[in-house]
């Protein structure tokens, strides 16, 4: 059964275009590290209004400690941490596990 991990990204002041352009590059270091983005959305209405999400999913939760322990030497992904670090005010993530009656499992 897959895994999903949330995370959402709270831009400071004056960043959210610049982290929105660099989507497509963090979308394919993830799948490098061995993840599969389901999806991206940023937060228009309600709390949180301008804090960006994702979604990737991993086969389980082996794979996806593996992908965090790979990402820790991944130079790429090192260099986007470094790079996109001062225009990110709060970051916080989550593991979802389906429940039974869940359509994505």
């Amino acid at each position: 059964m897959s895994i999903y991990v949330g995370t959402q990204v709270i831009p400071t002041p004056g960043n959210l275009q610049s982290l929105l352009a660099q989507g497509d590059a963090v979308n394919k270091a993830i799948e490098n590290l061995g993840g599969k983005v389901v999806g991206n959305w940023q937060i228009t209405l309600g709390e949180g209004l301008g804090t960006l999400a994702f979604l990737v999913s991993y086969p389980d939760l082996t794979a996806y400690q593996a992908a965090t322990q790979k990402a820790q030497t991944d130079p790429t992904w090192q260099k986007m941490l470094a790079d996109f670090g001062p225009m990110i005010a709060g970051m916080n993530s989550a593991v979802y596990t389906p429940t039974p009656n869940s359509p994505m499992q």
